[in-house]
């Protein structure tokens, strides 16, 4: 087969693209689509491996990791090792996952104008089998962070939030669907009732737009100087927002799930 470099890259350009939107998806990353683009672009030259004569595993496994390491630090940035390895290491095996799934189809179908060299895949003339198949692993991942996401969301943990040198604990629910942030710094909100802070005055507050089934509203929000869950320190910035209202029975905060991912 003979091999076109537009077509390797295009192909690979849209692979990219699905690795990167599954792996925001799983790891509820913030979406921001043009450096996801811009990142399955520029990753798309790592695909000029399969040009090359055939490499062993291990070589084009490094290949792969150091692209991916590239394609995750453009997608997402840099906020820290832990958050860096833990995109790397989603994408890298979404990646291996995608690239199997091409190898089972190229030995069960053997189509003639798909080929795997050196774990690149390569569509010669028929993009709609890759977008097909593209689609179908995207809502694997999807269905797998559904299914994992279940037991998160159904677990309580214990908040403490230091303020203003005193300390406020009580029950919170992980939220998978909470994407509330303070709009100037982007940092990740908790919502608490106001009742558990004992009416405690406190200043420096911001004011935090937030959704409740369809409709908008705003609340008041005050950066904690410290938050534990479960005993293990919070490294990052975070908003405690303070709700009015009456949130549940069983717990009276809401974390927001980028916090703990």
């Amino acid at each position: 087969m003979d091999i076109y470099i537009d077509v390797l890259i295009f192909t690979n350009i849209l692979i990219n693209y699905c690795i990167l939107c599954a792996t925001q998806k799983f790891l509820y990353l913030k979406q921001n689509h043009f450096r996801l683009i811009i990142s399955s672009l520029v990753s798309s030259a790592f695909s000029l491996i399969a040009l090359f004569p055939t490499l062993n595993n291990l070589v084009t496994t490094i290949f792969k990791a150091i692209g991916c390491t590239a394609m995750c630090l453009i997608a997402f940035g840099y906020n820290n090792i832990k958050a860096t390895i833990k995109q790397i290491c989603c994408s890298f095996t979404i990646s291996m996952i995608f690239c199997a799934t091409m190898i089972l189809f190229y030995q069960v179908v053997k189509p003639n104008n798909l080929a795997i060299l050196n774990d690149t895949v390569y569509i010669q003339s028929n993009p709609i089998a890759l977008i097909f198949i593209s689609t179908l692993i995207y809502l694997i991942v999807l269905t797998l962070r559904r299914v994992l996401s279940k037991d998160i969301t159904n677990t309580l943990v214990n908040l403490k939030i230091y303020l203003n040198d005193k300390e406020y604990s009580c029950l919170a629910k992980i939220d998978t669907a909470c994407f509330v942030v303070e709009p100037f710094s982007g940092s990740p909100v908790i919502i608490a009732e106001k009742s558990m802070m004992n009416n405690t005055q406190v200043k420096n507050l911001r004011i935090v737009p937030y959704k409740v089934l369809g409709s908008s509203s705003i609340m008041y929000a005050v950066k904690a100087d410290k938050v534990i869950i479960d005993k293990e320190e919070i490294h990052k910035e975070i908003y405690i927002g303070l709700y009015d209202g009456h949130i549940d029975e069983q717990f009276k905060a809401i974390i927001n799930f980028q916090i703990i991912r």
